[in-house]
């Protein structure tokens, strides 16, 4: 069983192959489970308006099995870009660590006393996320600048990219969240409903929308400047990326 698990860690070497049609399938796989991750933040609205009995902990039960689905796929796309099986390894264990400690600590039917001990897990998962959403973030944009790359493959990174960019920097917000409740001008229980309205947040800064808080930290707002400037020029950057044969 250790054997099969290793050989699946390690089956693939991108670094001595061509592009091929399974980049192709990573980036169209992780860009439709992203627009899963976005239509799941209108279902606690819609919910609640339908009148649901346990609407708050459907939304984030369904929010939370599509975000493991896009974080192990973050993980297998990792995989075609670099050979470095201790990255990839220690990549693999902090997904499945993870994802196995966030079952517990955010568990929407059992909530949690709110103490250091609960939000120092909670940012653990947080950055543990990020680390994993950043290192995909790096290999990713290498793949995309590189001249080779067909069409469709540059339309399928572009999307995937730029909806990764806003979702880690929604991890990034709910990690400065965990250490500072009111970093957005109001406080929200620490749970997967805090997480959800830290990527909407994410994706309303990233499109240039108008920030829906009152007064939001300095921290937070040098992020939201920096997510904002990094998706202009990343909007620009892909124009140009397209238009070269």
């Amino acid at each position: 069983m250790a054997k099969k698990l290793f050989r699946f860690l390690m089956s693939r070497n991108p670094e001595r192959q061509e592009l091929s049609d399974e980049k192709m399938s990573d980036f169209r796989r992780a860009t439709i489970v992203q627009g899963g991750i976005i239509v799941t933040l209108f279902l606690l609205p819609l919910f609640t308006y339908l009148g649901f009995p346990w609407h708050i902990q459907i939304a984030e039960t369904i929010f939370f099995a599509v975000l493991g689905v896009y974080v192990f796929l973050l993980w297998d796309m990792l995989r075609n870009y670099t050979a470095n099986r201790r990255l990839i390894t220690i990549n693999f264990v902090l997904i499945m660590g993870v994802f196995l400690l966030g079952v517990i600590a955010v568990n929407p039917f059992i909530p949690m006393p709110v103490n250091p001990t609960y939000r120092m897990v909670l940012a653990f998962i947080q950055g543990s996320l990020l680390v994993v959403e950043g290192c995909v973030i790096y290999f990713t944009l290498q793949e995309f600048f590189r001249k080779e790359l067909s069409l469709g493959l540059r339309l399928w990174g572009a999307a995937c990219i730029y909806l990764m960019i806003g979702l880690a920097f929604g991890s990034a917000y709910e990690l400065v969240c965990i250490l500072d409740l009111q970093c957005l001008g109001v406080e929200i229980p620490l749970q997967t409903f805090a997480f959800m309205k830290r990527i909407e947040f994410s994706f309303m800064v990233l499109a240039g929308m108008d920030n829906p808080y009152a007064s939001v930290t300095g921290m937070v707002s040098s992020m939201a400047t920096a997510e904002a400037l990094f998706g202009q020029l990343f909007v620009v950057l892909i124009v140009g990326r397209l238009l070269v044969k």
